[in-house]
């Protein structure tokens, strides 16, 4: 799971889109509206796999958002060294649950399907640090592309304590 730039940041203007009143009521409002700021540019793509998918079909819209809405609780918990979590793609289409548990040295990552796609295989193992280094990596590629893309959404007062 990861964030890829397909052109470089510093080519691309700070995009208009700014949310509603009503987009604006909520932390989910503004990220929404940040990833929409992400499709509009054509600069970011989210890009997910594995479990016998390399290529999950996810995009910034609606899947990043989800996701990245989790993703300040899950570091809390990794940097705390907790390794035991979800991680829901639960939007139509993806429909995904990841349970991360630990076991001995490593984290198990267990996919579970609510369509009729079927994981296989059903569960994988990673190091510690790499499970680190991936929420790290999403987190703060999501920050530096919003602060280019949607600077005015990045700095909005209502994402202060989602970004602690």
């Amino acid at each position: 799971m990861k964030l890829v730039r397909l052109k470089s940041l510093e080519s691309i203007p700070e995009t208009e889109y700014m949310p509603s009143d009503l987009e604006n009521n909520a932390v989910v409002g503004i990220l929404t509206c940040m990833c929409d700021a992400f499709k509009i540019s054509k600069a970011v793509s989210f890009d997910a796999g594995g479990f016998g998918q390399d290529n999950w079909l996810v995009d910034c819209r609606t899947d990043l958002c989800t996701v990245i809405e989790q993703v300040p609780d899950i570091l809390d918990k990794t940097r705390a060294g907790i390794y035991a979590f979800e991680l829901d793609f639960f939007e139509q289409g993806t429909e995904r649950l990841l349970l991360f548990e630990e076991e001995d040295n490593l984290v198990k990552i267990t996919c579970s399907s609510r369509t009729d796609w079927v994981p296989d295989p059903t569960f994988v193992y990673m190091e510690k640090a790499a499970v680190s280094k991936m929420f790290e990596d999403i987190y703060c590629d999501f920050l530096d592309c919003s602060s280019v893309i949607c600077g005015r959404l990045v700095n909005h007062a209502l994402l202060q304590e989602w970004k602690k």
